[in-house]
């Protein structure tokens, strides 16, 4: 992700290596999202980024990427809390990666039957999105 003002949204392609030596603002590398970052450059053969900016904050990315000189990593959906702003998805394929997720609930405890749809559906999706292509 970064501003639109950034020089690499003009290119339709890139890879990980052409941002290694960039401005980045990252999450700390100790935190979930910080290991998974690092899993995706090592996955392709790269140590992660220096970060130059390491923040949870959400805003402060925001704000760092508008300007045009930094960029980060995060999730798609991040994007749509900076919509009044100009940030873009760099045209990045990130390394495919398979991220434990998981369904807890309580012992003891009964579900609604909106968290039983809810759960249903999300196993349906899982099933799908693991098939083999």
């Amino acid at each position: 992700m970064a501003g639109s003002s950034t020089r690499w949204i003009r290119r339709r392609k890139l890879v990980l290596a052409d941002l290694l030596n960039e401005l980045w603002v990252l999450p700390p590398p100790e935190s979930l999202p910080g290991q998974y970052i690092a899993q995706a450059f090592r996955s392709s053969g790269f140590e992660p980024p220096r970060a130059h900016v390491v923040s949870f904050s959400i805003p402060l990315h925001h704000h760092l990427l508008a300007t045009g000189r930094y960029i980060t990593m995060l999730p798609r959906s991040m994007l749509r809390f900076g919509k009044h702003m100009s940030l873009k998805l760099l045209p990045v394929d990130p390394p495919a990666g398979a991220y434990p997720i998981g369904i807890l609930t309580l012992r003891n405890r009964t579900l609604s039957p909106l968290a039983q749809l809810f759960i249903s559906c999300a196993r349906d999706v899982a099933k799908q999105l693991g098939k083999p292509k």
